[in-house]
């Protein structure tokens, strides 16, 4: 009898992943080992350990999953081009990267630091197995992934699409709408969709962050680059026109925020419009009007007052020219370049790290393009670049703007520090150096693994930068004392970006309050909400957070889903061999390494510009797809 050696390998590998799924959630020790069996056997201990990290996969739901999962991966097996080399790199590169995010996210989420893969031999052990079980599930992921990509290639190549649908009159003169003014048309279903939240949380909501820009514009309080001076400008302005202007303060409110949606609503139907002229899909246009128009927090988002809004909105434009950059080979016109230029000139002003956007993304730019346009690229972001630093610079001067504090720059290193004070002696050098920027005391009650707010917020206004130095001295030296404490705090303010279970840390999924202390308040402005429609705001609160626990639905508010698709993304213009039209996901790394030394685990709204611009690209990989296959 001959045995089928993809059947092994299918039962194998669903073995393994079944046993990933239903791993033990806390290391199993030496003494429950031994409550179960009362021997001294090592090889019994192992066994019984062993055993109870893994009590849970014998029920009949993992039974079922078992089955499933071996005949999905026989299925994909099958499918499988075995003359194609490329796709079992591509796929494995997948399944060994996202098999590490969820074995360490595993082990983050349940217990904050890394027991799960390192406490002990027998766990390392344990980790192995799981990451063998991911892998294979990922891999197989992969590869079904891709081989639908090429299936439909070969599908589109020999039938053209047809229409079968008897459209009525009505419809007709609806699609002519659409087709004659696109734009407009869908700029209009977006706020029809939206008006509901409009209405229900008039004036919008408001972060404190920025009540704080509004007191820095007004002179009631000291004003720092802390923020971005370019969003505080407009949130002032606006506040004025209302507060000051109008007596009313809700509408200095009002009118940033209904200037955010109008202003969303134009950028994000002008992308629709651009993606469609590149795949000619229906169901990428649509799909990417349902995800904004119905998903429960972008209203939300567009209609809160935060400088992220309009951050998020500079770099899905910036991306969008880019697309135009690299399908034109550089040779934009006049108008496009302006724009262009614009979008680059809102990334660097509407945020302090949006520089470091420009900067690393220049060289992709410049290698995909031909000599001519290298120089017009080079010199439209180092003009950029000057005159941004140049206004600032100037208006700083102008109107007495100091920089804000160095505990910004400090999240990292303070978040290791804290985690070594919690784990470690600090010898008395150490102590003294590093109390002259914190309070130590106060580290022991206050700290958090997910956050270094609570360390920033008690940084010594006293410290100096020769206490920098010396803090940096003792910072190295404790590092190759113990860098394990080091690598665990990183890890654990982190995660949340790479491992999609981890719900957001910090503000939720959205804002849904005017976040106004009196504390920050102190020009006493009288922003609030309407009473009237308190109960709405509460349903359509608890409605979203319903959504959020729901199964596969709730991820889609998770900041790691968005770092999966984007890894996906570029996982498949690499198999495909589009090196060059991945230079747009450029940008969208660098936030994404912003994000990892930001002060916040998995904080959405840091990761607000990656998740706007992903549907975008994700119609992008498609058309390049295509592209490619039809060259």
């Amino acid at each position: 009898m001959k045995i089928n050696r993809n059947v092994v390998i299918c039962i194998i590998a669903a073995f393994f992943t079944v046993l990933a799924f239903s791993t033990a959630t806390q290391p199993i020790t030496h003494e429950e080992a031994l409550e179960v069996i009362q021997t001294g056997s090592s090889f019994t201990i192992f066994i019984v350990k062993l055993g109870l990290n893994y009590e849970n996969a014998y029920g009949a739901n993992n039974a079922i999953i078992f089955i499933l999962l071996a005949y999905f991966y026989y299925h994909i097996g099958k499918k499988e081009d075995k003359k194609d080399k490329r796709l079992p790199k591509v796929t494995l590169m997948g399944g060994l990267i996202f098999a590490v995010f969820m074995v360490f996210g595993n082990s983050f989420i349940h217990m904050n630091n890394w027991d799960l893969i390192f406490k002990s031999n027998f766990q390392m052990f344990i980790s192995c197995i799981n990451y063998i079980g991911y892998v294979f599930l990922f891999k197989y992921l992969f590869t079904f992934l891709i081989t639908t990509i090429k299936e439909k290639l070969k599908k589109e190549n020999k039938q053209e699409e047809t229409s079968r649908m008897n459209k009525s009159k009505v419809w007709n003169r609806v699609k002519e709408v659409e087709k004659a003014h696109p734009i407009l048309f869908y700029m209009i279903c977006f706020l029809i969709c939206w008006l509901p939240y409009i209405i229900i949380f008039y004036p919008g909501t408001m972060n404190r962050d920025s009540l704080l820009e509004i007191e820095q514009y007004v002179g009631a309080v000291e004003w720092t680059t802390h923020h971005p001076i370019f969003p505080t400008i407009i949130f002032g302005g606006f506040m004025k026109i209302g507060a000051f202007w109008l007596s009313n303060d809700n509408l200095g409110v009002f009118l940033n925020n209904i200037s955010q949606v109008l202003l969303g609503a134009f950028l994000l139907s002008y992308g629709m419009k651009y993606i469609y002229q590149l795949t000619k899909n229906k169901k990428i246009k649509y799909g990417i009007f349902l995800f904004f128009a119905f998903f429960p927090t972008w209203p939300i988002h567009f209609y809160t007052e935060v400088k992220d809004i309009y951050f998020s909105m500079s770099i899905l434009l910036y991306v969008i020219f880019s697309m135009k950059f690299i399908v034109a080979n550089g040779q934009l016109s006049k108008k496009e370049w302006i724009i262009y230029v614009l979008s680059m000139i809102f990334v660097y002003l509407f945020r302090n790290n949006g520089v470091y956007i420009l900067l690393l993304s220049l060289p992709f730019f410049v290698v995909i393009v031909k000599k001519k346009e290298k120089i017009k690229v080079m010199a439209s972001t180092l003009l950029v670049v000057v005159f941004c630093f140049g206004f600032t610079q100037f208006y700083m001067k102008a109107n007495h703007i100091v920089n804000g504090s160095v505990r910004e720059t400090l999240s990292i290193p303070l978040q290791q520090t804290s985690r070594y004070i919690m784990e470690y002696e600090l010898t008395q050098e150490e102590e003294e150096i590093i109390s002259k920027l914190v309070d130590i005391e106060d580290i022991k009650k206050n700290y958090f693994a997910e956050t270094v707010d609570f360390v920033k917020a008690q940084y010594k206004s006293s410290a100096t930068k020769d206490d920098l130095k010396a803090y940096f001295r003792v910072w190295f030296k404790m590092f190759f004392k113990h860098p394990n404490a080091y690598l665990k705090a990183t890890i654990n303010s982190t995660y949340g970006y790479f491992y999609p279970d981890r719900k957001e840390y910090k503000d939720g999924v959205a804002f849904y309050l005017i976040d106004a202390p009196p504390h920050r308040n102190v020009s006493h402005f009288d922003i609030h909400l309407l009473e009237s429609t308190e109960v709405y705001r509460n349903m359509i609160e608890r409605a979203t957070y319903t959504l959020r626990s729901m199964p596969l639905i709730g991820l889609l508010f998770s900041c790691g889903l968005y770092t999966w698709i984007l890894i996906i993304v570029t996982l498949v213009l690499w198999y495909f061999k589009r090196k060059r039209e991945m230079a747009i996901l450029v940008p969208l790394y660098v936030i994404l390494l912003v994000c990892v030394a930001s002060p916040v685990n998995a904080f959405v709204r840091y990761m607000l510009p990656v998740m706007m611009t992903l549907p975008f690209v994700i119609g992008w990989t498609a058309y390049t797809i295509k592209r490619g296959k039809s060259k």
